[in-house]
């Protein structure tokens, strides 16, 4: 079944913009799905692996890929696109959608921000010579590393160690955010656990100040890598990365012992913290919405998918999710529009 009378834009092709545009489509409406990048599939299509299932981000993209394809009369799929204008009018917006080539001109009646999220810069901490010494990555450029290695592993020398350092960007007032970023600690976990799966014999340590598993199997999955896989979690913040034998040495304080410690170690990973998107400030400006103190979209009271005046959101827009929770929140919003739209349909009977 198909309603072209309503026609709903979904600005972001992640997990949550993709799962709100197929059930909008699934309900016979409309949708136009906007992605800026060439590709869709946001944060995830860059991913090794996912927590807790240790499940392939890629299988389920290439689902809801599929799944997309076959709504197509519905579902209008536009990468390399952006908003480059909008004007509210009544019961929805006239927007300008931009590629390199072209721009359309459309009258939308909802919209749907999916944005995404950002990591933070782990220059800012120069102690650990982020972008001076090769290799120190942030969590996303290890997990492209965890794909070659996967993709490669008879040809791959195994490192000898590896050192992951938590909350860099998060929890920590004097250069990062004071907010915790709650997928990082799960994030890490994983990393280290894929390490050690694919190379056994490697070193793996884990410098938190504390771990946060808050979810469905987060820590059952926590303690599996700890104690099964033999992940070396340390309480205590590194201070300092130094070059040394053509490695890197870590120093660090393990505040259970009290003791000062170093470590040699081949890579050191920075699980950088999240922040919103430059494009969502954009965003928020354009259809006049709220954010937090920091950049996040706010929902309005008692409307947990909804921002504004015909506008929702779902994702890592409005603060740090997991893959699952993307996905509720997509379908969250997409009901929220549903519900519009049958609203304006009794109105106009």
């Amino acid at each position: 079944m198909q309603n072209t009378a309503k026609t709903a834009l979904v600005i972001g092709a992640g997990p949550a913009g993709i799962e709100a545009a197929l059930k909008i489509g699934q309900a016979g409406y409309s949708v136009i799905l906007i992605e800026k990048e060439k590709q869709i599939g946001g944060m995830v299509g860059k991913l090794c692996s996912s927590f807790p299932r240790w499940e392939n981000p890629q299988e389920m993209l290439d689902l809801k890929t599929r799944e997309l394809g076959k709504f197509l009369s519905n579902i209008t799929l536009l990468t390399n696109t952006t908003l480059k204008f909008c004007e509210p009018v009544e019961k929805g917006y006239l927007v300008i959608l931009e590629d390199s080539d072209k721009e359309l001109n459309v009258k939308v009646d909802a919209v749907v921000l999916a944005t995404g999220f950002d990591l933070f810069d782990a220059s800012v901490y120069g102690e650990y010579g982020y972008g001076i010494y090769p290799g120190v990555m942030d969590a996303l450029e290890f997990e492209n590393q965890l794909k070659d290695w996967s993709a490669h592993k008879s040809q791959t020398e195994a490192p000898g160690a590896i050192a992951f350092f938590k909350c860099v960007g998060s929890r920590d007032r004097s250069k990062g955010n004071p907010y915790c970023s709650k997928i990082c600690c799960m994030y890490t976990a994983k990393q280290a656990g894929l390490v050690k799966e694919l190379f056994p014999e490697t070193k793996c340590y884990v410098f938190y100040m504390d771990y946060r598993s808050a979810g469905k199997g987060y820590e059952e999955f926590v303690r599996s890598v700890i104690e099964e896989k033999h992940v070396h979690y340390i309480r205590g913040r590194a201070s300092k990365v130094l070059p040394q034998n053509n490695r890197l040495l870590v120093r660090a304080e393990d505040t259970l012992m009290g003791i000062p410690i170093e470590v040699e170690v081949d890579k050191v990973v920075l699980a950088t913290g999240v922040i919103p998107r430059k494009e969502t400030a954009r965003l928020v400006e354009a259809f006049g919405i709220n954010t937090d103190q920091y950049g996040f979209i706010e929902s309005e009271f008692g409307s947990p998918a909804k921002a504004g005046k015909r506008v929702f959101f779902a994702g890592g827009c409005n603060f740090a999710i997991e893959l699952p929770g993307a996905q509720y929140q997509g379908a969250a919003a997409a009901a929220e529009v549903i519900n519009l739209f049958y609203q304006d349909e009794q109105e106009e009977r």
